[in-house]
């Protein structure tokens, strides 16, 4: 009764209202916020298309779930990827724009990944295999989280 006759009155949906869009105006947040790259990246999805280098036809598309034991380790000048807890690959890497540069070393490939998204908490890495297997191209785009 007494929320029904308090309600009733033009004053306290006023004070709802500023109360509701005050809340809704808070900052924005961490997930949103740009953020350094280094640090480590835990893999949650990666895309993956395979289409004919030649006529660039989709061939298969698979869409996998990564695991504890896939991530990168980023330091201020290196670029580790992990899958299964095993090193992948390491490189020397710049970052610029929205793109991380990075060749190895033995064969001299280029291992460069443009960045979709990144935020404090969530990366988002565009990128292609350096080799092309069975006149296929494969593009990936992978998601990680911290």
């Amino acid at each position: 009764m007494f929320l029904s006759t308090l309600f009733s009155r033009p004053a306290a949906w006023a004070m709802l209202l500023s109360l509701t869009t005050l809340t809704a105006c808070g900052s924005k947040d961490d997930d949103d916020k740009p953020a350094p790259l280094p640090g480590r990246w835990q893999l949650v999805t990666q895309h993956s298309t395979n289409t004919d280098a030649s006529t660039g036809q989709v061939i298969v598309e698979q869409h996998l779930a990564g695991t504890a034991a896939d991530y990168l380790e980023v330091s201020a000048t290196t670029f580790d990827e992990y899958r299964g807890n095993h090193l992948y690959f390491t490189a020397p890497y710049t970052y610029a724009g929205s793109t991380i540069s990075m060749q190895s070393t033995n064969p001299r490939t280029d291992l460069s990944r443009e960045v979709r998204k990144l935020t404090s908490k969530k990366l988002v890495l565009h990128y292609q295999l350096p080799a092309i297997v069975m006149n296929q191209k494969v593009t990936i785009e992978a998601t990680y989280s911290r």
